[in-house]
């Protein structure tokens, strides 16, 4: 009778032990499904503001070109200089914004790594 008390007791406690483990490890492979989907958005943000970045640039150079090498008139040197400033202004902004997005990439990756870690080690026990 004391055994089966305690045979009882003890799955009992490996019951719940088994559903708080289920638990976590559902908890951190939704976290980890949250991570990649945040991970993939930034790397699809970082593509998109380099290839931005990039076409600026190339504009930028273009513009300076003409400046530059192009007998023009005095107010379209104006124009050009004031779009080219503005590019700069705007490729600056987009390196910004490109290093904000690499610092949470970084940031995400780090996470991702815990959580798989995490999961990895709750699959072992």
């Amino acid at each position: 009778r004391c055994r089966q008390s305690r045979r009882d007791s003890l799955l009992k406690v490996n019951k719940q032990w088994d559903q708080q483990f289920r638990s976590m490890k559902q908890h951190y492979e939704k976290k980890l499904a949250e991570v990649k989907a945040k991970l993939g958005a930034s790397q699809r943000s970082i593509s998109e503001l380099e290839k931005e970045r990039h076409q600026n640039q190339q504009e930028c150079e273009r513009l300076q070109a003409l400046v530059r090498d192009g007998p023009l008139q005095e107010k379209e040197k104006e124009i050009l200089n004031e779009v080219f400033n503005e590019l700069k202004e705007e490729n600056k902004v987009l390196k910004e914004e490109n290093n904000v997005l690499k610092e949470q990439k970084t940031s995400v990756s780090k996470k991702k790594e815990y959580y798989e870690c995490e999961i990895s080690r709750l699959n072992k026990v």
